[in-house]
């Protein structure tokens, strides 16, 4: 076992800004519940190597859309991808919105036993590691090694050391990532092991660490490769060397020579970008110039730092008998060694080519010392109502050592909060409607609809539901006034359908607005399907792990309950016609484990035990059968019936197979399993059953490998009726 012990004393960058100024290392951190995220990793990786860190999470219902905080200066990001649905579709438009800048150097997958759109994710960036038309592409990936893991080439870090190093940082700044987290709750394990999955050829393999063999910067590089050999190439790459090698020596020496080091690598790596614009090949690749705009920017803050100075540029609107006017209050401390100058201050009008110069009379603000002056700027209204990011934009030039440093402070005038609205869930399918002569009211249904918002934030907002020919919406609150203190909101739009509405999948959407602007929107889908359960069955379920299976329960109309861990110990279990086990159950529900008897009772008293596709985790010895579930991946032309007539397939529905598998032309994962006894009905190439009845006393034991509820999802007909038979069975 190859193991990097990472325990090295380290200054925070937040510290030493010169360290982050020379790093473009990026790390992507998958993962799937902030709980569990190993932050002292990502702080290690953070604070003593200066790399930036986006941590990343999918999230599966509702449009495609970003929920985003950050630290900036930190170098820390959170981005929540919530995306309409898990298929590859869906994901690529993730991971195409979340590397539209740039793809990540490092990717780290934060749990051994990732969600499957998580593992979707980590799949298609395995599958699309090497862009040969990009300057940067992912070099490793590493995912958290199970317990039971043998791998000989792990990484393993000291987590608990490195705890109480970054204690204090995380103590600080991840609450203001993840609003009510609580560090106090956070338990490190001793040691973290990762595996690594992939490791770009080109590296040296026989290297632990995870940043070994991966340039820090690569400015020289990127050059190189976008310019041909001569003399044009070699002196932009000796100004690039020159501010790597003056910020570098910057981190190891303190006083005099640790400012002179940094101003003048500000000063060679703003040459590099003046003498950069004249190269058409260079202006040409938008990622170089986005790249060197923020290597610039991060040795811009580095300088100001370092130099002692505290700039503040504050922009208020104010109200006045004559209009809104716009006042900028500019404030410039030194608390550095040597004075600088304020050359002037000036307003950037978005509408016009020309900068209106507010103040060009040249002051040198002596050290310890501070400068203040409010402008008034007269701006018509109507520009006030812009959307752009930067609507109002103030600048000041600063010079110290005769090197001039540009700060700029703006304001967005039309801030949109971060808000989303998503169908729960977001399929529909309803009863066929009898033919009758009149348009309208024929069955009555709801819609539920989820407006998600961050805790502190309360304001109006407005919903609107386009809805297909034949579906008519009823009376619903259309303004909707979100409060502080939640971060949601649940509005049920009652609906009703007509006979107008026609057979097929029909879409409708949900709009939400703000200031009568879009913020959000989300599509769900809607189509006539029979799903025939009797009001005298009863159904008790435990739930599966996306909750899908009560959503189906409720679209069907059927009467159910859902059981609580006490329920299976208590409840009087012959009440229900039908118990349902949802996929995953056995891990919120422990006393799962321990009800053999009582489910063998059930069944053999005349209950129908339904068992959704179950992951291998599933334990021993829960059932009065033998059942050993395993993932397995299969096309439609893999599937045998080996009982035609099997009336799990026939009443009160006869099951189209070929329709019912029309969508699975591509391999497609299914939990198979090894059942013992059972009459299989269908199963996999392996032999193991994706569809079986195990009969006990006057009762049964029916297993469901298919992704059933995702086919009802999709809203499959055939998917429908087969779930409406194993519920009537």
């Amino acid at each position: 076992m190859l193991i990097g012990l990472l325990m090295f004393t380290a200054a925070a960058f937040g510290a030493d800004p010169a360290r982050y100024a020379v790093t473009d290392l990026r790390v992507c951190y998958l993962y799937d519940d902030p709980a569990t995220i190993d932050w002292p990793t990502l702080y290690y990786l953070n604070d003593n190597f200066g790399c930036r860190i986006d941590l990343v999470r999918l999230i599966e219902g509702g449009g495609l859309y970003e929920y985003r905080t950050a630290i900036e200066e930190k170098g820390l990001f959170r981005h929540d991808y919530h995306l309409p649905s898990s298929g590859e579709v869906g994901v690529d438009s993730v991971l195409s919105l979340a590397f539209a800048e740039r793809h990540p150097d490092l990717v780290i997958v934060g749990t051994a036993t990732p969600r499957p759109i998580t593992t979707q994710a980590r799949d298609r960036l395995m599958a699309t590691t090497t862009d040969h038309g990009s300057l940067f592409h992912i070099r490793k990936i590493y995912q958290l090694a199970g317990s039971d893991s043998t791998a000989t080439d792990m990484v393993v870090l000291t987590s608990r050391g490195l705890f109480k190093q970054y204690s204090q940082r995380i103590i600080t700044e991840v609450p203001q990532l993840f609003e009510g987290y609580s560090p106090g709750t956070y338990d490190p394990p001793q040691m973290t092991r990762y595996t690594p999955l992939y490791t770009d050829t080109s590296l040296d393999r026989s290297q632990p660490g995870m940043l070994d063999g991966l340039d820090r910067i690569r400015l020289g590089k990127a050059i190189d490769s976008l310019l041909g050999e001569g003399k044009i190439r070699e002196a932009l790459g000796n100004r690039a060397r020159n501010f790597i090698a003056l910020y570098t020596l910057a981190q190891n020496v303190v006083g005099r020579k640790r400012v002179e080091s940094i101003v003048q690598g500000y000063k060679e790596i703003v040459q590099l970008e003046y003498q950069c614009a004249s190269q058409r090949s260079l202006m040409d690749n938008a990622e170089f110039l986005a790249y060197l705009a923020r290597l610039v920017e991060r040795a811009r803050v580095a300088t100001m730092d370092e130099i002692g100075m505290d700039w503040d540029g504050r922009i208020v609107i104010r109200e006045s008998p004559h209009g809104p006017k716009v006042k900028f209050t500019a404030r410039l401390a030194v608390n550095g060694p040597k004075e600088i100058e304020l050359s002037y201050i000036k307003f950037d009008p978005y509408w016009d080519d020309e900068m209106v110069v507010l103040d060009s009379v040249s002051r040198k603000i002596q050290p310890h010392q501070t400068y203040m002056k409010e402008f008034l700027v007269d701006i018509d209204p109507q520009y006030l109502e812009s959307t752009r990011p930067e609507s109002l934009s103030f600048a000041a030039e600063i010079v110290y050592s005769r090197i001039p440093l540009t700060v700029t402070s703006s304001l967005p005038l039309a801030e949109t909060p971060a808000l989303a609205v998503s169908f729960e869930p977001d399929f529909f399918f309803v009863e066929p409607s009898a033919r009758v002569n009149v348009d309208r009211v024929v069955s009555a249904m709801r819609w539920k609809v989820r407006i998600d918002k961050p805790r502190a934030y309360s304001g109006q907002v407005r919903l609107e539901l386009k809805t297909p020919r034949g579906v008519f919406a009823g009376a619903y609150r259309q303004d909707v006034t979100l409060e502080s203190g939640r971060e949601n909101e649940v509005i049920e739009i009652p609906f009703s359908v007509s006979n107008l509405f026609e057979m097929g999948i029909h879409e409708q959407t949900v709009e939400l607005r703000h200031d009568n602007r879009l913020v959000s929107a989300d599509t769900g889908q809607i189509r006539i399907a029979s799903c025939e359960i009797p009001d005298t069955l009863t159904v008790a379920f435990l739930a599966d792990t996306t909750g899908q299976l009560e959503d189906v329960l409720r679209i069907a109309g059927a009467g159910f309950q859902p059981l609580t861990d006490r329920s299976l110990w208590t409840a009087f279990l012959d009440a229900y016609s039908v118990i349902v086990i949802g996929s995953g159950a056995h891990e919120q529900y422990p006393s799962l484990k321990k009800s053999k008897s009582r489910l063998e009772e059930y069944v053999r008293n005349g209950g129908s035990l339904v068992i959704m596709g179950q992951p291998y985790t599933w334990p021993e010895n829960v059932l009065p059968v033998s059942l050993t579930p395993e993932r397995e991946t299969v096309t439609r032309a893999e599937i045998t019936n080996r009982i035609a007539g099997a009336n799990v397939l026939s009443r009160p529905y006869r099951i189209k197979l070929a329709e019912l598998f029309a969508e699975m032309t591509a391999p497609t994962a299914v939990s198979s399993a090894v059942i013992s006894p059972s009459e299989r009905v269908l199963v996999t190439p392996s032999g193991a059953t994706l569809l079986s009845v195990s009969r006990l006393g006057e009762g049964q034991i029916i297993y469901c490998g298919l992704p059933l509820l995702d086919m009802v999802a999709e809203l499959n007909l055939e998917a429908i009726h087969l779930f409406a038979n194993l519920l009537n069975y």
